[in-house]
């Protein structure tokens, strides 16, 4: 059975790795830890990283390194056990993953930051409740983190293996409403994650030769036709609707000018993409019901 736990997090959260038993460590040597620390690489490309506030003492450096290649360990493998699925089992892991394995590591962060009172409140500099207590603001500054990084697999996977979902999508301030007692921040913390270098391996097969790039265009770049609704009219997430673009000119449907490629078997494979689309809530409901 392969390992599709969030190991780490279950430390930081309950075991040894707890940030508010180390009070006594020093900051040399939360700095040597750092040093040890091997950087993860990602073997996928993301969609998304989290833009939080920039770590300032060793303490905080050296749990952001260990949460961050902990989320990326975790995609890497969850990736890896997709690869060698069938569709059933697709179901399976995606389902479990995400109704299950997260969901239950968002509901013991929450417990967490409820019973320490880690409140993101304290991180914002502006804040009458602001504490002067460095431990405090260290362990609120971890757990938060933490809590972003669950939130961003989360999304990550749903967006990618969205056609194995048995549940509705859901946002991050859904999750956010769903999950936590404390109000999201007004501004989303995760942002569209920079492009990568993936080295691909000899004997996997590329899909497609990618000698240019696509420009991803959020708006309409044709001439307006009578009859057809506008692209803001339509589009529900334009983000995540370019994600998704990217991927129709990975796959080889489409090419750098939007033209639909139009290769044998193409139109029906597309017609039941944008199906999965529709009833995954890709597209403004005022338009386009289940009926479409």
């Amino acid at each position: 059975m392969m390992n599709n736990e969030l190991t780490l997090y279950h430390k930081i959260l309950f075991l040894e790795l707890r940030p508010w038993m180390n009070r006594d460590i020093a900051e040399t040597k939360f700095k040597e830890l750092l040093q040890k620390n091997k950087k993860e690489h990602f073997t996928i490309q993301p969609n998304y990283e989290v833009d939080f506030i920039k770590p300032l003492t060793s303490k905080r450096k050296y749990y952001h390194a260990l949460i961050e290649n902990e989320a990326t360990r975790y995609l890497n493998n969850f990736h890896g056990i997709m690869e060698g699925a069938n569709d059933k089992e697709k179901k399976y892991w995606v389902h479990t993953t995400l109704t299950k394995v997260i969901v239950q590591k968002l509901k013991e962060t929450n417990k967490v930051i409820n019973d320490n009172q880690y409140f993101f409140e304290q991180l914002e500099t502006k804040s009458k409740q602001k504490t002067t207590d460095k431990n405090i603001l260290d362990e609120t500054y971890i757990i938060h983190f933490l809590k972003y990084q669950l939130i961003r697999i989360y999304i990550e996977i749903q967006e990618k293996f969205t056609d194995y979902l048995k549940e509705d999508v859901v946002s991050e301030e859904e999750l956010n409403q769903l999950y936590f007692s404390e109000q999201a921040p007004e501004k989303s913390l995760l942002i569209p994650a920079e492009k990568i270098k993936i080295t691909t391996p000899a004997s996997k097969t590329k899909v497609k030769q990618q000698d240019d790039e696509l420009k991803v265009l959020k708006n309409d770049f044709r001439a307006e036709k009578k009859g057809v609704l506008d692209y803001k009219t339509i589009i529900k997430n334009d983000q995540r609707f370019a994600l998704f673009e990217e991927q129709l000119f990975v796959q080889g449907y489409i090419d750098t000018d939007y033209n639909f490629t139009n290769k044998h078997g193409q139109i029906q494979e597309l017609a039941a993409i944008f199906r999965v689309l529709i009833n995954k809530g890709y597209f403004c409901t005022n338009y386009f019901g289940k009926g479409f």
